[in-house]
């Protein structure tokens, strides 16, 4: 008890000498370490009220951060052990308010969305990780360690619940979904995939294997109940009858209805050869099966060879597509008109007016790429529309191929 004490002591003294550094771990989310506080840094750690933070930095421990965001009352107060899908929640809400204040350029109201998104990445990083951890070895090592039925049971409940949980926020976790929100942010997109992307496998096998032990052990207690509770049964009748014998059935000529759940022997039934009364039949067997032999091993007809011939066989020509062929015109009529750009959609509606201008406007983009890997002079320009929003996507309604003739040195 004293040990325990003076650790408690010495955990105490440290956070009051260096209550500092944890509170700017706690509002800044992140301390960078330098000449000054590398040790205090370290001691923290060791002490496990920091973590580490991508490369050098540190942060605080999730444990922690969720006693003082309790204490404080503060409104990013959380339970992550409780409901995990909600955590996802708000990391998406937490995005979505960072996209807003970023193209509104507020800028301090940046800074603390983009911390508390490091706070939440960081913190559902660490707990999934618990949790599935400590799920897989409960299972492995304590699980239907019970005395009676009643407590399995109750095991039971327990572990399917937890697993529920688990299983609800790694499914709420769309890795996609939160990639596509952090769009343009190449830091944040970083660290969603370096914290959350890269470890979703890792925990999709942890519960598949808790999945798999928890299968087992249900499939057994609905084996094992009904039986269990007839040899308790049984177990008290002897314990109340002392003198009980089984009665020698051999000699009565009816038997117990649950006897007949047995399964009966299986008989084979075979020719006895030696047997003079079945020669006539053995015979005949014998014949048919001799016949048949000699049927199987008879030779095969051989196969006759294909004819050979040297004449050169005539050349199949196939039609190119339509927009093959349009697309060659295209790309020529460019090469003819170097460094002015022509238009693919103007081309289309007079040529090709059949396609649909996106799949005309593709097939020119999918060429074009093709042929300017191949260096063959051409190049490509996008006619945006106005006004794009801020989702990360590019909208074209025209591609100007130019020609830009290869110098030769």
């Amino acid at each position: 008890m004293s040990g325990d004490k003076t650790g408690l002591h010495r955990l105490l003294q440290t956070l009051a000498q260096h209550s500092e550094l944890v509170a700017e771990a706690y509002f800044g989310g992140v301390v960078e370490p330098d000449e000054t506080n590398q040790r205090a840094l370290n001691q923290l750690k060791q002490l496990k009220v920091l973590a580490s933070h991508g490369g050098q930095g540190f942060r605080l421990s999730p444990r922690l951060g969720q006693f003082l965001d309790g204490a404080l009352n503060s409104d990013r107060m959380r339970r992550l052990d409780t409901d995990l899908g909600s955590w996802v929640d708000l990391l998406e809400q937490q995005i979505g308010l960072y996209r807003d204040a970023f193209s509104e350029d507020r800028l301090e109201d940046c800074d603390g969305y983009l911390a508390e998104i490091e706070r939440l990445v960081f913190d559902l990083s660490d707990t999934l990780e618990e949790n599935t951890a400590y799920l897989l070895m409960l299972v492995n090592n304590r699980f239907a360690n019970v005395r009676t039925l009643s407590e399995k049971k109750r095991q039971n409940v327990f572990y399917i619940g937890r697993l529920e949980k688990l299983v609800g926020a790694v499914s709420a976790l769309q890795p996609a979904l939160l990639l596509e929100l952090a769009d343009d942010h190449e830091g944040m997109q970083a660290l969603i995939e370096r914290q959350l992307v890269r470890n979703l496998p890792v925990h999709r096998q942890r519960l598949q294997d808790i999945l798999d032990i928890l299968k087992t052990f249900l499939f057994q207690i609905r084996q094992i109940e009904a039986r269990a509770r007839r040899v308790r049964g049984f177990a008290f009748y002897l314990r109340q009858n002392p003198d009980y014998a089984p009665k020698d059935w051999s000699e009565q000529e009816q038997v117990p209805a649950h006897w007949n759940r047995v399964t009966g022997l299986v008989f084979r039934a075979h020719p006895d050869t030696l047997a003079r009364g079945q020669e006539k039949e053995l015979v005949e067997i014998a014949r048919k099966v001799k016949a048949d032999g000699e049927a199987l091993l008879a030779k095969k007809p051989e196969r006759r060879l294909n004819s050979v011939s040297l004449a050169r066989r005539q050349a199949i020509r196939v039609a190119s597509p339509v927009y093959r062929t349009r697309l060659k015109e295209l790309f020529e009529h460019a090469r003819l008109s170097p460094g002015r750009g022509v238009s693919a959609l103007a081309f289309r509606n007079r040529h090709v007016p059949e396609i649909d201008a996106p799949l005309w406007l593709s097939c020119v983009l999918g060429e074009g790429i093709r042929r300017k890997a191949q260096k063959q002079g051409y190049d490509f320009e996008f006619v945006r529309w106005a006004g794009d929003g801020f989702d990360g996507n590019l909208r074209v309604k025209d591609v100007r191929l130019v020609f830009v003739p290869p110098a030769h040195g």
